[in-house]
């Protein structure tokens, strides 16, 4: 989840200094319209320690007008807090209705914390997860607005920055005398911290994870999420942007997503291809009547951009594989009986038994990239689904499933040329439509929703595989390879 969050998205100062102007007066405009409102503003600001959570605070206290604003911390436990129930304390400090009310260290601290340092069994911390979903619940049935921030930052740029032994550093104070961080335990840090995130990640308080690497761009990233939740929370527009693109992308330019990521040089021709194929494929044989052996059933996704290659990628897994042992179902626009239900339950009813596998030629992420880019989902939609996904991902993972994801990822040039050759080619013409054409002028926001899935839904449960496609066979290899080394994986455990 978290490495996702570390592509290098960055704002320049003098583009910072334009951006904060306009962000700041829209900020001031919704403050003000939120006086007049019956519901307050609950704030959350979380993540690592060294993201710049506090410089943060600091700057929405100066963006905004400070009097209507209540800034909560809770790194001093008085007695008077130990002595009553944990959540007494941020009860007390809720903001009233038309004001807001930040949290820099909130409901979540504790338990993370305990939970990292390891003195919080699992189950008392699901426990906490229920009891912050309940509370959050309480909040927004009352009308109460929550946006909840997670900055995350490299393991190395927390190492530097908690080391800083700058004078300003050393005034600063911190949460904590000891960041447990730095005993050793970032790894396990995300590990408790997509834990939480999963658990509380719900449609009425929902987390926006932050690349906080640069400090500009965290602040106006924050800054831009918070005043959209505000506006569209009191039923106006957006900012003035096209669709899906934030309005820092009409100063800034592209910001590189996880996509950029992905070598489209790697290659794989001739006879090593064919060798490592073969492996592969034999490989993979034995590993299905294993699998079938042990009644482990197996799903996999294939996604990626049109003409990414998905089919022939597939082709060479089922060849792999008895026919009696998969299923493979392909997708596109829900017929009436599917729209009829949840949209999810045309991918439900499509699970084969344990045992056997089940392929998707597209799948339930349309809900996140077609249908949120073409604005067949209204944003409440399409925003809850992030949450439902993985919760519907952790089922079949607990229930035995072996998953697996892949996005075959193109470069647009290398994507034109494919268009080309099918328009050219007889036997391929069937395979280009005027909607491909379309959805190639929304590149871009195709990407920005690529990227947003996958920093919010590769879990350590059921990560994604982002597949350098350029290359057919090499994307053919690295799709054979990642099944069977995770299959051989699962199985083993």
């Amino acid at each position: 989840m978290f490495e996702t969050l570390e592509v290098g998205k960055q704002i320049k100062g003098s583009d910072f200094n334009e951006l904060q102007q306009q962000l700041r007066e829209r900020l001031l405009m919704a403050q003000l319209d939120l006086a007049g409102r019956d519901y307050p503003v609950i704030i959350v600001v979380a993540g690592l320690d060294g993201a710049g959570k506090g410089s943060l605070v600091q700057q929405l206290n100066e963006w905004m007008d400070p009097r209507w604003i209540e800034t909560n911390t809770f790194w001093e436990h008085s007695d008077e807090e130990e002595s009553r129930p944990y959540f007494w304390r941020f009860w007390r400090s809720l903001p009233a209705r038309g004001q807001i009310g930040i949290f820099l260290g909130s409901w979540y601290t504790r338990p993370a914390q305990a939970a990292v340092g390891e003195e919080m069994g699992q189950e008392e911390f699901a426990l906490y997860c229920k009891q912050i979903e309940s509370f959050e619940r309480l909040l927004t049935d009352d009308g109460a607005l929550v946006i909840k921030l997670w900055l995350h930052i490299s393991h190395d740029t927390q190492q530097a920055r908690l080391q800083d032994d700058s004078p300003h550093r050393k005034s600063m104070p911190r949460s904590s005398d000891h960041p447990y961080e730095l005993r050793g335990k970032y790894n396990r840090t995300l590990e408790v911290s997509e834990q939480l995130i999963l658990a509380t990640d719900s449609s009425h308080s929902p987390w926006q994870l932050l690349e906080a690497e640069d400090r500009y761009y965290r602040d106006i990233t924050a800054g831009e999420l918070i005043l959209e939740a505000m506006l569209y929370r009191a039923g106006k527009e957006p900012a003035a942007a096209p669709p899906h693109i934030p309005a820092t992308e009409l100063v800034t330019g592209p910001q590189p997503t996880v996509l950029n990521s992905v070598d489209l040089a790697l290659d794989l021709k001739g006879d090593e291809y064919r060798e490592k194929l073969e492996h592969c494929q034999a490989q993979l044989r034995d590993l299905g009547w294993l699998a079938y052996q042990q009644k482990r059933s197996v799903v996999a996704v294939f996604e990626g951009w049109d003409a990414a290659g998905k089919g022939s990628a597939i082709r060479r897994v089922t060849r792999a594989i008895d026919p009696r042992l998969f299923r493979l179902v392909q997708f596109s626009a829900p017929t009436d009986e599917e729209r009829a239900h949840h949209y999810l339950w045309r991918f439900w009813r499509q699970l084969q038994r344990d045992g056997r596998c089940t392929f998707y030629d597209r799948s339930w992420y349309g809900r996140v990239l077609v249908e949120r880019v073409e604005q067949f989902a209204a944003p409440a939609e399409w925003q809850r689904a992030y949450s439902e996904i993985n919760r519907f991902e952790r089922q079949l993972v607990e229930h035995g499933i072996i998953l697996l994801k892949f996005w075959i990822h193109i470069s647009k040039e290398e994507q034109e040329k494919r268009f080309l050759a099918r328009q050219n080619t007889a036997h391929k013409q069937h395979k280009l439509t005027d909607d491909d054409w379309r959805n190639r002028e929304k590149w871009h926001e195709y990407e920005l929703a690529v990227d947003q899935m996958v920093s919010r839904t590769s879990t350590h449960h059921a990560p994604w595989t982002l597949v350098a496609g350029n290359s057919k066979p090499y994307a053919r290899i690295q799709i054979l390879e990642t099944f069977c080394r995770t299959i051989g994986s699962a199985l083993e455990a």
